[in-house]
């Protein structure tokens, strides 16, 4: 099972992205979990996470996460899809990102 992590300043908004995307992910039959944190408890959220997508706000530490955790799959969600709360397109992203497909 895939554990998505969705990672951002504070967690609100992307509360609301990981319900939708859990959601999805339960139409298609995609067996994963999705958990958002915010960038601050990243260390925690990275060690058991298969694939991690950064909210628009937060990309600016993709570079220094991808060294820190450099065998974890990450990319920061598009800000147009973010601001759209589009679940199917981010989950897509998250399968592509994680090599799923």
């Amino acid at each position: 099972m895939r554990k998505i992590v969705l990672l951002c300043s504070v967690g609100v908004s992307t509360s609301i992205l990981m319900q939708k995307m859990q959601e999805e992910a339960d139409r298609q039959g995609y067996a994963c979990t999705i958990r958002a944190y915010p960038i601050s408890q990243a260390a925690e959220a990275v060690s058991t996470a298969g694939v991690i997508l950064m909210a628009p706000q937060s990309g600016h530490a993709i570079a220094e996460l991808q060294v820190k955790y450099p065998n974890v799959p990450s990319t920061v969600i598009p800000q147009k899809l973010y601001a759209s709360m589009d679940a199917v397109e981010i989950l897509d992203l998250a399968q592509k990102v994680s090599g799923d497909y």
